[in-house]
């Protein structure tokens, strides 16, 4: 991956930890975690379980965004 890339992506890391930082930035973080990560995606339709697992990829994200900044 290129340097460019990678200042990129810690930008917005950097910008996704301000914005989740604050008391309703966390409440809101908590709640989309509990809505679609903390929760199983198994359905017994085969597309429901993919759809549920596309919301869980985007909590996913948010968490692997957020702790690459940290570090």
């Amino acid at each position: 991956m290129s340097e460019e890339y990678n200042k990129d992506i810690q930008q917005l890391g950097e910008d996704y930890r301000a914005t989740f930082s604050t008391p309703e930035g966390l409440r809101v973080f908590e709640d989309l975690k509990a809505a679609y990560y903390h929760r199983t995606s198994f359905a017994s339709d085969p597309h429901q379980t993919a759809f549920h697992e596309g919301e869980r990829s985007v909590i996913i994200r948010l968490i692997n965004l957020m702790k690459e900044t940290k570090e």
